[in-house]
């Protein structure tokens, strides 16, 4: 993702993170990182990983969160790190919606973060 950023010396920052006893080293491009600093609130990075009928990853960026399963990076940074499975093998609002959502058997080892022409992307590995 930040291939070009690397090469032309703009390496950005890592952190490493401790939640529920394991580490998550989080990555942000250089240009992440100028978004980052000028915001006035931190970005919530919601790291989901869905089980139904196949496993789905994905990186959702939220301005505000209402759960109390935060883990803050930084002031400008928090990840939010969220297991959905589904009482059935749907794929629908629904069956998320009727989803348990639990913190304590999925845990990254990285999440990559940039900002790429004002839009915020994302991916991580397990």
């Amino acid at each position: 993702m930040d291939w070009l950023s690397r090469l032309t010396g703009n390496k950005g920052s890592s952190t490493i993170v401790r939640t529920s006893g394991k580490e998550i080293e989080v990555s942000c491009s250089a240009s992440a990182d100028r978004a980052l600093a000028e915001r006035d609130l931190p970005l919530i990075v919601e790291i989901e990983l869905a089980f139904a009928c196949f496993a789905r990853k994905q990186v959702h960026f939220h301005e505000t969160s209402t759960s109390k399963n935060i883990v803050e990076v930084n002031e400008k940074l928090a990840l939010q790190i969220t297991t959905i499975i589904p009482d059935t093998c749907e794929v629908t609002t629904k069956a998320k919606s009727t989803a348990r959502v639990t913190v304590r058997n999925f845990m990254p080892k990285w999440v990559r973060i940039d900002c790429v022409k004002g839009k915020w992307v994302g991916e991580y590995g397990l």
